[in-house]
């Protein structure tokens, strides 16, 4: 070895005998003393969030639905915090010519707005409908969601945040779909470089022209997978990666012969455990739609979490499913009550269900964390619909505090009681005091000791028809920050 080398090693011992000599000076810790507060873990407030909206289906501007800071979300902020501001800015098209975006912003925390989503001016033509980036800071930050509030139902798809790994599980083209459309959003101020293949029940698509996609800082990048996914198909998966920056994605299942179109909602990363919250009480058979992204065969059990226990729709085999599939299953009416699917496999799987005909898609999620906030319901005498909180405890029992907002109206609020193993579906409509038919929020929040909860808001129109399913998603007030600890890493070379 050589004397350079001699040095480094010769500077590590030396620091090593200063720290152990330093520790025989102080002596060690008595056994009584509390924990450093260093090694404690902190909580701060969220001081930021940003969603991505996807362009309006139709031909008008989009609105959007913003809750911030709802009532009892968020802590108090301290004399004289700013309460900060959320503003909604266009995403254009990418290429598309268009002026300077004028953005909408709002700044009442714990308040429901319905906003006209703004338009991109176009530069000497009309431009195609954008996204919408809904940006919020301070304390409007905590607790923030925002839905696309379109259709029947209002919340249609909740806008979502941006990543690099996103994952959508549907209906194939079987069913003659118009189009199977996938949008890419950008609310960065760099490129980001996204990369998207597509899985059948033919197995993997050659998908030509779908990596490497360039999504413009602050714009929206808009693909067909029709000819991908191809007509005969009867379920597909899609995987958005990003190989630079992040982007948001959602998947529009097009008009079809007697299906209404919906939006997919985006599913958790294929896993060996999977939740699918919110299987409404419809008195037809839902679809459940499975993808196998690896090159192993899966198994997989299907269980369901309904009001009365558990079952198993399938039986007590295990379905088997080749890899590098999407599959379609149809369920059997779940005794007319609403649940939740748990499923366990083998090798990791992702997950989505919905009612045929009816675009209303619901997909595997994560349990809530402090809370989940659906921005945009509407329900009760007048309106048409009604809307359940479908809660489903697949382990060890919980307990709920649902909150509902509306504008004028004190917030209303009840503790609901989950048995482990079961579903509760529980009626929600805008507090007393509010207008007749007027949209409302509700925060779902799981207590102190609840076991893991799921969650989703489903909408019904007239007699059992479903207008939509927004799964519940959390929208966390807090950030927990690691402790700190004593290391000898930082005197290694």
């Amino acid at each position: 070895m050589t004397a350079a080398r001699l040095v480094p090693a010769a500077a590590v011992l030396l620091a090593l005998g200063g720290i152990a000599v330093a520790a025989q000076v102080t002596g060690p810790a008595a056994a009584t003393d509390a924990r450093p507060a260093a090694a404690a873990v902190s909580r701060v407030p969220v001081t930021a969030a940003v969603r991505a909206c996807p362009p309006s289906p139709g031909t008008g501007p989009a609105r959007v639905a913003l809750i911030a800071a709802p009532a009892g979300a968020a802590p108090a902020a301290a004399p004289g915090a700013a309460a900060g501001r959320a503003t909604l800015t266009p995403l254009p098209a990418a290429g598309a010519a268009t002026a300077a975006p004028r953005p909408v912003t709002v700044a009442d925390p714990g308040t429901l707005s319905l906003l006209t989503a703004p338009a991109a001016p176009a530069a000497g033509h009309a431009a195609a409908a954008p996204g919408v980036a809904v940006a919020a800071s301070g304390a409007m930050a905590r607790g923030m969601e925002a839905e696309q509030a379109e259709g029947p139902g209002l919340g249609s798809v909740r806008c979502g945040a941006p990543g690099s790994d996103i994952w959508f599980v549907g209906p194939g083209g079987q069913d003659g779909a118009a189009q199977i459309r996938l949008d890419l959003m950008n609310v960065d101020a760099q490129p980001a470089t996204v990369n998207v293949s597509v899985i059948t029940d033919a197995g993997p698509a050659q998908a030509g022209g779908m990596g490497g996609i360039s999504v413009p800082p602050h714009r929206t990048v808009t693909e067909s997978l029709s000819a991908l996914v191809g007509g005969g198909s009867t379920a597909v998966a899609v995987h958005v990666r990003t190989s630079g920056g992040r982007v948001a994605a959602d998947l529009l299942d097009g008009p079809a012969r007697g299906r209404t179109p919906g939006w997919v909602p985006a599913a958790a990363a294929p896993a060996r455990t999977l939740v699918i919250p919110g299987l409404p009480p419809s008195g037809g058979a839902a679809g459940l739609y499975l993808a196998v992204p690896g090159g192993s065969a899966a198994q997989v059990s299907v269980l369901a979490i309904t009001p009365y226990g558990r079952y198993r729709p399938f039986g007590s085999q295990p379905i088997g499913l080749p890899g590098q599939s999407a599959s379609y299953l149809a369920l059997t009416p779940l005794g007319g009550a609403a649940a939740a699917l748990e499923l366990t496999a083998n090798v990791p799987v992702t997950a989505a269900a919905g009612i045929p005909g009816s675009g209303a898609f619901t997909a595997a999620t994560a349990p809530v964390s402090q809370q989940a906030v659906v921005a945009a319901t509407v329900g009760g005498p007048g309106s048409g619909f009604s809307a359940d909180i479908v809660l489903s405890a697949p382990a060890a029992a919980a307990r709920v505090r649902l909150a509902e907002i509306a504008a004028g109206a004190a917030a209303a609020a009840q503790v609901v009681p989950v048995r482990g193993g079961h579903t509760v579906a529980v009626p929600v409509a805008a507090p007393r005091g509010s207008r007749r038919g007027a949209p409302f929020a509700v925060v779902i929040t799981p207590l102190p000791g609840s076991g893991p909860v799921y969650a989703a808001r489903v909408e019904m129109r007239g007699q059992g028809g479903v207008a939509s399913i927004i799964p519940a998603a959390s929208a966390p007030v807090t950030l927990v920050l690691p402790p700190v600890r004593d290391s000898y890493d930082a005197v290694s070379p």
